[in-house]
């Protein structure tokens, strides 16, 4: 199986979201400065008419200037800890290489536009399976698309709902493909678990998708997504180029 991550377009996509946070910050920096600019020299005075309107416009250039660099100094943060690879996206596809041979793809990390983030995504002739991926711990109960968690012997609706989400994730892959003339493309989804029990236990009635154990994916996936093959390889190809550059 080929394990990859596009780390390198997130790395360049890191570096150039920073770039922009110092021109912006530079900026705003220039405007502050020429706010105080007008307050030390003064170019009006008090009995000046246009008065009230010059003292506004270098209020707002101090105010103008102050927002950018703040505004800078958070993509500024943002572009540093910009997730380029999943930990757990690594760790479930160093297991699932013993399991498939070249000819499937897992895509880690994927970031892109319009479709957001994504755990990853096994491409092969038989489809794209979308997957999102937990580390949690305790005890859950799935029905449908309803998630439970067992607290202090009490079940609690869980806020957090990793069905949804990648019910969520897939629609959007799907939307994305479509844009770029990929039609008929079948998608699955699926929520993996990296904890094993006693730390892990899960139990389910009728689940919206699939939910497993990581060690137990490959094996759960042989009455669905590997039933057949679905798609040329070529059109595997076009998608691992879609999702990947």
């Amino acid at each position: 199986m080929q394990n990859v991550a596009p780390t390198r377009r997130l790395n360049r996509r890191s570096r150039d979201f920073l770039a922009a946070a110092a021109v912006i910050f530079l900026g705003g920096a220039a405007l502050a400065i020429l706010g105080l600019s007008l307050h030390i020299i003064q170019l009006a005075v008090p009995s000046n008419p246009g008065f009230a309107l010059y003292d506004a416009a270098r209020k707002a250039l101090i105010l103008a200037g102050i927002g950018l660099s703040c505004a800078a100094s958070l993509m500024a943060l943002r572009a540093a800890t910009w997730k380029t690879d999943s930990a757990l996206a690594r760790q479930l596809g160093a297991q699932l290489t013993a399991h498939f041979d070249r000819r499937f793809v897992f895509i880690r990390s994927i970031r892109k536009r319009g479709i957001g983030y994504v755990d990853a995504a096994l491409v092969s002739r038989h489809g794209v399976l979308v997957l999102h991926i937990s580390n949690r711990k305790g005890r859950y109960h799935n029905q449908s698309a309803q998630w439970l968690k067992s607290r202090r012997g009490r079940w609690r609706t869980l806020r957090w709902n990793p069905s949804r989400a990648v019910l969520r994730d897939a629609g959007k892959v799907s939307r994305y493909f479509q844009s770029r003339q990929l039609t008929g493309i079948p998608i699955y989804a699926a929520v993996v678990f990296m904890r094993e029990p006693p730390q892990l236990q899960l139990s389910l009635h009728e689940p919206a998708v699939a939910v497993v154990h990581a060690s137990q994916l490959p094996a759960s996936l042989h009455s669905g997504y590997l039933a057949r093959e679905r798609l040329a390889a070529k059109t595997v190809q076009q998608i691992v180029d879609c999702l990947y550059h």
